[in-house]
């Protein structure tokens, strides 16, 4: 009786961790984005400086699109 319950513990533990690594994968993932997101945003803003005035600040108002905004406008154009 005892083997069954270490099995039953062990095969619960192993669950628990498959479910553990599936949720860090992925709030790993989703913060990848976002982040590589933020770092084409910095790129882009850099890139300003090679504009005169005038386009400088419509260039750096391109940038001022947050993640979650550009996680809406995503899903609209691609219809999920």
């Amino acid at each position: 009786m005892k083997f069954i319950q270490n099995v039953h513990e062990r095969d619960t533990m192993v669950i628990t961790h498959k479910y553990l690594v599936a949720f860090l994968l992925l709030t790993l993932t989703a913060c990848t984005k976002q982040q590589y997101y933020e770092g084409l945003k910095a790129g882009r803003r850099a890139s300003c400086l090679e504009y005169p005035e005038p386009e400088y600040e419509d260039c750096v108002d391109e940038t001022k699109t947050s993640f979650e905004e550009y996680k809406r406008q995503r899903e609209q154009v691609i219809g999920n």
